[in-house]
C-alpha cells in the first residue's frame, strides 16, 4: 500500500501508526508528492507499478477547505480548493484507470466527498462547489469505467473531527450535531473495497446519528 502527500514527516508518522498495532496491515510505503501536479501524480503511479506490478484500489482522500464569503474570497483561494479537491482526484483517477485498463482485471476507485455535495453550509462556496464537482466526476467515471469492471463510488461523510474545523466549530457542532471519527469513514471505505468488482456502492452517506441532515426546516 502507498500513501501520498506533500509532508514527508506526516506521511512517515501515518505509515508508522498504520503498521504498529496490526501486522496484517502489510507494508505501507510513502511517496512524497503533490496530487495537483501532473508530473508528481504520474511518478506516483509509476512507482506503484514498479513496486507491485499493478494497482487495484485508489482512494482519493486529499482535501482542503477555505471558508469565507464569496465577495471577499480571493481567486487564488478558490483555485486552491478546486486544485486539491477536483484536479487532484481527476489526475489520480486518470492515471489509475489507465493502468487498471491495461491490466484488464478491473479495479476500484473510492472518492471521499461530503454532505456539502447535497446540502451546503453558509459561506462555503469553494468547498461546496468542489464536492459537487467530485460527485459529478464520480458518476461520470462510473459510467465510463463500468465496461472494464472498474467500480467507482463516493462516500459522503458528515461531521468528522478534523483539522479542517476551527475550535469554535468543533465546540458548536459537538454540542448540536455530534461527530463521527476517521475510523468510521475508513470502515465505510473498507466495506466498498471488499466488494468484488462486479458490485459497486455508487454513493454512501455516513453521518453522526443526531446530525440534522434530513428533516430540516
Amino acid at each position: 500500500m502507498f500513501i501520498t502527500g506533500r509532508n514527508k514527516v506526516k506521511l512517515e508518522a501515518a505509515a508508522a501508526e498504520l503498521t504498529e498495532d496490526d501486522a496484517n496491515h502489510g507494508e505501507v510505503q510513502v511517496f512524497q508528492g503533490d496530487v495537483t501536479n501532473e508530473e508528481s501524480v504520474c511518478d506516483l503511479f509509476d512507482t506503484v507499478i514498479e513496486s507491485y506490478g499493478q494497482i487495484d484500489l485508489l482512494i482519493n482522500n486529499a482535501g482542503v477547505s477555505i471558508p469565507g464569503s464569496t465577495e471577499s474570497m480571493p481567486l487564488e483561494d478558490f483555485r486552491k480548493v478546486m486544485d486539491v479537491n477536483v484536479i487532484g482526484p481527476f489526475l489520480c483517477s486518470r492515471e489509475a484507470i489507465r493502468r487498471m485498463k491495461k491490466r484488464g482485471k478491473g479495479g476500484r476507485i473510492v472518492n471521499i466527498g461530503s454532505l456539502s455535495a447535497q446540502s451546503p453550509r453558509p459561506e462555503s462556496c469553494s468547498y461546496c462547489t468542489s464536492k459537487y464537482a467530485l460527485l459529478g466526476m464520480t458518476n461520470s467515471l462510473s459510467l465510463d469505467c463500468r465496461g472494464h469492471d472498474i467500480a467507482v463510488g463516493i462516500i459522503h461523510p458528515g461531521n468528522v473531527m478534523s483539522a479542517l474545523l476551527t475550535e469554535e466549530e468543533v465546540k458548536e457542532r459537538g454540542r448540536t450535531e455530534g461527530f463521527i471519527n476517521a475510523q468510521d469513514v475508513s470502515n465505510c471505505v473498507l466495506a466498498m473495497a471488499l466488494l468484488p468488482y462486479h458490485a459497486n456502492i455508487l454513493e454512501m452517506t455516513v453521518i453522526p446519528t443526531k446530525q440534522p441532515f434530513i428533516g430540516r426546516g
